[in-house]
């Protein structure tokens, strides 16, 4: 009976570990299921516009205000139940069928190899949880770093359409390294490779909106 519920763990969890896997590589994956703080979608795009109209979002409007107020209203005592979510689930389900059918199958006792497997399904399910709280900290850390390139002036480096028919790339002077981004204009005349040009908005996690510099008045 044992032998047959770490079979039917190891098969549903690794297929659908195996999908999730698959759809994330495709660019298709979801987090929708998660609950609690395991909810890490991997979206490092920017909730919204920011702009130099004084349009820029609060903090609790961004990835990295809500990740923050979700820290805030999980506390100690329901840590455990932020770290379930369908995510953490399924490799721990995965985990447990793979890790107890092997000890079974290498002459461990029942009791002995449901143990083995409930302790590293627990392993498997924190593991999970630690990697998806890592790549969250890592897209809000990039929603962060673009939203610092807000007023900076910026090189041109691929010629950008005019009218926002298209995307061009600017490279901008960010916390001492030179960073690429993709760049729209919505100017009436294209602008140029080497033009410097001042970025007004950001759009998502790597695309800004720039303007042409207006010329300076001669006296």
């Amino acid at each position: 009976m044992l032998d047959i519920l770490f079979l039917i763990a190891a098969i549903i969890g690794g297929t659908v570990m195996i999908c999730q896997f698959l759809l994330t590589l495709m660019g298709m994956g979801d987090d929708g299921g998660d609950i609690g703080d395991g909810d890490f979608s991997g979206d490092a795009d920017v909730a919204g516009d920011f702009d130099l109209d004084g349009n820029m979002p609060t903090d609790h409007d961004t990835p990295l205000g809500h990740a923050a107020d979700a820290d805030y209203q999980h506390p100690d005592s329901t840590w455990l139940f932020g770290v379930l979510s369908f995510r953490t689930l399924i490799a721990a389900a995965a985990f447990f069928g793979i890790s107890g059918k092997a000890a079974l199958s290498a002459g461990i006792s029942e009791p002995m190899s449901l143990m083995i497997g409930i302790v590293v399904g627990l392993a498997a399910m924190y593991g999970m949880y630690w990697i998806m709280k890592a790549m969250s900290r890592l897209a809000s850390s990039g929603n962060e770093r673009i939203s610092y390139t807000l007023g900076k002036h910026a090189k041109v480096y691929v010629p950008i359409p005019a009218d926002g028919s298209g995307l061009g790339k600017v490279h901008v002077n960010l916390q001492n390294r030179t960073v690429e981004f993709q760049a729209v204009s919505e100017e009436s005349e294209p602008l140029r490779t080497g033009e410097t040009v001042q970025i007004v908005a950001v759009k998502n996690s790597d695309t800004v909106a720039v303007r042409r510099l207006a010329a300076p008045v001669e006296a």
